[in-house]
């Protein structure tokens, strides 16, 4: 897997087995208000942090989000090359497809964009590192990813509606709104949340490096 540097960030592969590493995680990934965000529980402990690391997180296509050393505007208790965050390319979600394919239109326009020609985007970033533009700079180098070296079709996203933090940044991207979801049940975390589901294609992509904008090339 490939290590993605952007101006103020550095993507790299998860590391297994190391203190350091599943410390940081932990310390991050046990806000009640990261977790609940994206589907899963909060971390309760450095060990079940090392834990997900090896199981879930060091997998193709999944980086951990550090920040440079010398930003100015990075937390000054984050060493440097400390995950405060994680960024992946995942298989289309079954919550995605059931919105494309529950509709007829939406079926006809997008039902192409959900097999291995396209991935989905998950992402979280630490509450110290909210509101800082870290979480664009990672996802527009991601997206550049699986466009240019992964050659996928198409982007998808999902969000809860009740989460719209994480849509401005999709929007942000490109992303643009295909639907809308209502009372997704997520196992992990036993709720149920309505759902809002992005996507954007490489012509879309194509486009707004190009200056076009993704509205118009829709």
């Amino acid at each position: 897997m490939d290590r993605i540097e952007t101006e103020r960030l550095v993507l790299r592969p998860w590391r297994i087995g190391d203190a350091a590493e599943a410390a940081s995680l932990f310390r991050y990934a046990s806000d009640p208000q990261i977790g609940l965000r994206c589907g899963w529980p909060p971390h309760t402990s450095v060990e079940g942090s090392m834990n997900d690391i090896r199981n879930i997180l060091a997998v193709e296509n999944n980086w951990a989000i550090t920040i440079r050393d010398g930003d100015e505007t990075a937390d000054n208790e984050t060493d440097a090359d400390a995950p405060v965050g994680s960024i992946a390319l995942k298989p289309v979600s079954h919550y995605t497809a059931d919105v494309v394919t529950g509709d007829p239109e939406l079926e006809a326009r997008y039902s192409r964009y959900l097999n291995d020609n396209a991935l989905e985007l998950g992402y979280w970033i630490g509450r110290p590192f909210w509101g800082r533009g870290y979480m664009p700079e990672a996802l527009r180098a991601v997206l550049e990813y699986a466009f240019d070296t992964l050659r996928k079709d198409a982007v998808w996203g999902g969000h809860y509606a009740q989460n719209p933090q994480s849509g401005r940044v999709m929007a942000k991207c490109g992303l643009h709104v295909v639907g809308e979801s209502e009372q997704d049940y997520y196992p992990l975390i036993n709720r149920r949340y309505d759902g809002v589901y992005r996507i954007i294609t490489a012509d879309e992509w194509s486009g707004m490096r190009n200056g076009i904008g993704a509205e118009t090339t829709r």
